[in-house]
């Protein structure tokens, strides 16, 4: 018997011994209480348009492990364009009434130029004219289009549509569409009959996805396992207590039974051209955000998932199935690592790190041809659920956190601005190249998120000029994607 065989069935005798716990359908939203809070004067621009204030209510302070505090609600009109007054970063909303979502924080939404922005809302999928004013019209007139991404080398937008039925999106066929972005003409790519569908390469030649078999959805007895408001599976468990589970522990004992499963599962990639699905790699270790470099059509990273202390989670591998090997090596126990992302020359890999979890924060990467690595250091309230990197790599951006989340940060609901500096007292002469390089990031704040639910993950990501930071967020009721302005207004 394995080691890791001995930890997960210890693990899972654990978890279960609690004769308590298990689902709670809908407790995560049951445990939120919101009150409302007095609509904000409209205030003159410069330029005499209206402009309403950001929220800046602050939330009750409360111990780290309580349920939930009734957090502040804005209850009055959705601004449209204002400047942040404790940031002072001009901040747009890019969607209409109807709202909207940003795709995950790597996956290209973008148009090669740059130009044009893609999202998915209630209404279908939207495109954005980025050089126009923020002009926005519908792309593709079909809610149930889900975005995957766009292409890297033609003005083409990627989705997928699953069959009706049963079960899961995951085990029911599923079709691969691509969308011209400025025609609005479609054509099928490819047909899945089980699995999914996650990035394609740089040269658009190539999809990779996964699949799994025998796997139950992560909320196994929600009346609907997805929180579509939030994006991401639901997440809702008791306690040894009996009473509900905030969601952050709610969301690690269900991460916990999943990866505990060993479901068998591919990594497999279709060519799309002729639809030929071909496996590159076969596990039952939980495999998930595979991702293609956006410069290297032969280059995937992807992740072995669950809860991070015990999974070696960040991998590569080339679409022959060869050069396998992990990017990260744990050395000390409690050590995590992961929410990791391509740079944007595709030479190195960019990730959350944390020496032991919760307590000591860094934004690593680790150059994928000669292992260099440099670490990042990070302060406790600027530590984000998600980073991303500027288009020129000299900087970075982080959505931020609330109180129960892994850095249990007592000030980090703030979006950020990170830029790196030398540490205090360095020594360059000193430096050997076979160590680790240490950065520090200083901090400047972005966007005010006091009035956001984290249960929804902002997915920070950069317009390819770098001058705004698009996220999502519902500090204003419904999801919406935003835009903030990278220089003060």
């Amino acid at each position: 018997m394995t080691d890791t065989t001995t930890s997960r069935r210890t693990a899972l005798k654990a978890l279960f011994a609690a004769p308590a716990v298990g689902a709670l359908a809908g407790a995560a939203q049951a445990q939120t209480a919101p009150v409302a809070s007095p609509a904000p004067a409209p205030s003159p621009t410069s330029g005499g348009a209206p402009v309403f204030p950001a929220p800046n209510t602050a939330p009750p302070i409360h111990q780290v492990g309580d349920s939930p505090p009734p957090w502040p609600t804005w209850n009055g009109p959705v601004p449209t364009d204002w400047v942040d007054p404790k940031t002072g970063h001009r901040v747009v909303r890019l969607s209409g009434d109807a709202g909207g979502n940003k795709l995950y924080f790597y996956r290209s939404m973008f148009t090669p130029q740059g130009d044009v922005l893609v999202f998915s809302s209630s209404e279908g999928i939207v495109k954005v004219e980025l050089n126009n004013g923020f002009r926005r019209s519908i792309l593709v007139p079909n809610p149930n289009a889900d975005l995957l991404l766009t292409g890297r080398k033609t003005r083409t937008a990627f989705y997928t549509i699953s069959d009706p039925g049963e079960g899961q999106p995951t085990d029911r066929p599923r079709t691969l569409h691509a969308v011209d972005i400025d025609s609005g003409q479609t054509r099928r790519i490819a047909r899945l009959e089980q699995g999914q569908f996650s990035s394609i390469n740089a040269d658009e030649t190539l999809c990779v996805g996964t699949v799994a078999y025998g796997d139950t959805p992560l909320q196994p007895d929600a009346a609907d396992p997805r929180n579509r408001r939030a994006g991401q599976a639901e997440y809702a468990a008791l306690g040894p207590d009996g009473k509900p589970l905030i969601f952050a522990k709610a969301k690690g004992v269900r991460m916990l039974q999943r990866w505990a499963a060993r479901v068998p599962m591919e990594l497999f990639v279709v060519d799309l051209k002729t639809g030929e699905r071909r496996v590159i790699h076969s596990a039952t270790d939980w495999l998930n955000h595979p991702q293609f470099s956006p410069t290297d059509p032969d280059r995937i990273i992807f992740s072995h998932e669950g809860p991070w202390h015990r999974v070696d989670r960040m991998w590569t591998i080339k679409v022959d199935g060869t050069d396998l090997r992990k990017l990260h090596q744990r050395t000390m126990n409690f050590e995590i690592f992961g929410h990791e992302w391509f740079a944007p020359d595709g030479q190195s890999v960019t990730y959350d790190l944390q020496t032991p979890r919760g307590q000591v924060f860094w934004v690593a990467s680790v150059d994928l041809t000669t292992g260099k690595r440099i670490y990042r250091r990070v302060d406790q309230n600027s530590w984000s659920v998600h980073y991303n990197t500027a288009p020129d790599g000299t900087f970075f951006a982080g959505d931020g956190g609330d109180p129960d989340m892994v850095a249990h940060a007592p000030d980090g609901k703030w979006l950020v601005l990170l830029r790196p500096e030398p540490p205090i007292d360095s020594d360059p002469d000193s430096d050997r190249d076979e160590l680790i390089a240490v950065e520090y990031l200083r901090t400047e704040r972005l966007v005010d998120m006091g009035l956001h639910d984290y249960r929804l993950e902002p997915n920070v990501t950069f317009t390819p000029d770098g001058k705004w930071v698009l996220f999502v967020s519902n500090m204003h009721g419904r999801n919406h994607v935003y835009a903030a302005e990278v220089a003060p207004a």
